[in-house]
């Protein structure tokens, strides 16, 4: 009896904890792995940023875009290199050596790269990028504010070598968010019959 008594003390201290002192897991599972050593702190960095913002990151998403994210795990590779979205059992590649702001804009990018898969149905004259930055800096406004997507669209103007950033950025920003959303939307209305929409 007193086990009992004492099971249900513990039980009823749990319950009446404040939600901010259980763990939250994110309804997205990413699973970081460094790729050697050395990129463990770096690891460490991105498990906690997503144990924290792991279901906002996905929730402006799918506000953004107006349908449902459905990968339930995703690997993410650390590592120093040039990030990349991966693609079903193809692991994301993480570069370490980015500062805890541009981690986070980085695995917005990544992660809606990743999303936007499900659009089979594309304008050929819109590639992937183009594709992801008709919402992107929305997202980024609405997780962290505008002077956190301008400083992160000037980061990735600043990248040289494998696309071209700068253009398809201007591209974006040239519309009015407006026509960025109809423009995205109608791309999501040519592939709705596929989408889990909001």
């Amino acid at each position: 009896m007193r086990l009992n008594k004492k099971l249900a003390l513990l039980i009823v201290s749990v319950l009446t904890l404040p939600l901010s002192a259980v763990a939250q897991v994110p309804k997205v599972k990413l699973v970081f792995t460094p790729e050697a050593e050395k990129f463990t702190a770096a690891t460490k960095e991105y498990q906690e940023l997503w144990q924290a913002e792991g279901d906002r990151i996905i929730e402006a998403i799918e506000q953004m875009t107006g349908f449902k994210f459905v990968e339930s795990e995703i690997k993410a590779v650390i590592f120093e290199g040039a990030s990349s979205s991966g693609f079903r059992d193809t692991p994301m590649m993480l570069r370490a050596s980015y500062t805890p702001e541009i981690k986070r804009a980085t695995l917005v990018h990544e992660l809606g790269h990743r999303h936007n898969t499900q659009l089979a149905e594309r304008e050929q004259s819109v590639d992937e990028h183009r594709v992801l930055f008709l919402w992107l800096y929305e997202a980024w406004v609405k997780l962290y504010g505008k002077e956190f997507a301008d400083r992160a669209v000037q980061v990735e103007k600043g990248r040289k070598g494998i696309y071209d950033y700068e253009t398809a950025w201007n591209w974006a920003l040239a519309l009015s968010p407006a026509e960025r959303a109809a423009k995205f939307k109608g791309l999501v209305n040519k592939n709705q019959t596929r989408l889990k929409l909001q």
